[in-house]
């Protein structure tokens, strides 16, 4: 997605925020990926067109901008927070193989409701949706790696029972 320098200045000023030129470019490369990506990847993303950048600017940054509700910060079983840009309503389906989170819009899961076992008085102002699996990517070199263990002729006995 890419965002126009009006709408920036609007999105920051809106959430009181001062648009400085780090602030801008970690933004701009957060919103421009759906990969949900880690502060690492995004200091050396910015990093290619403002080489002075440091890693601690970056985290700052990125605690301002999830702080001021730009941006939301994921982390599903990784070692590191991811960060999304995407504030638009949606869900995450998350592979066990290669850790990518992808979005899910889904209209049902952003109408589900809490009716039980909250405790007294909770009021529940939101919630998220996880859904884990397996990417067609890893499914497939899971796949291979079990091929591989059982050898090109046991594979060739089972192939010849199937028929």
């Amino acid at each position: 997605m890419t965002v126009t320098q009006e709408e920036l200045r609007r999105r920051f000023h809106r959430h009181g925020l001062r648009m400085t030129p780090q602030r801008v470019a970690i933004y701009t490369a957060l919103v421009g990926t759906s990969s949900h990506p880690t502060a690492e990847w995004l200091l050396t993303a910015v990093r290619r067109s403002r080489p002075r950048t440091s890693a601690n600017t970056v985290y700052y940054t990125l605690g301002a901008l999830r702080d001021a509700g730009l941006v939301q910060e994921v982390n599903y079983g990784h070692g590191s927070a991811r960060f999304d840009g995407n504030m638009d309503p949606h869900h995450h389906v998350i592979c066990r193989g290669c850790r990518r989170i992808f979005d899910v819009q889904d209209r049902t899961l952003d109408r589900l409701t809490v009716k039980g076992g909250l405790p007294r008085q909770f009021i529940v102002t939101g919630h998220r949706v996880e859904v884990y699996g397996y990417c067609a990517e890893c499914r497939e070199a899971r796949a291979g790696r079990r091929g591989a263990r059982r050898g090109p002729a046991l594979l060739y006995i089972q192939r010849q029972r199937r028929r």
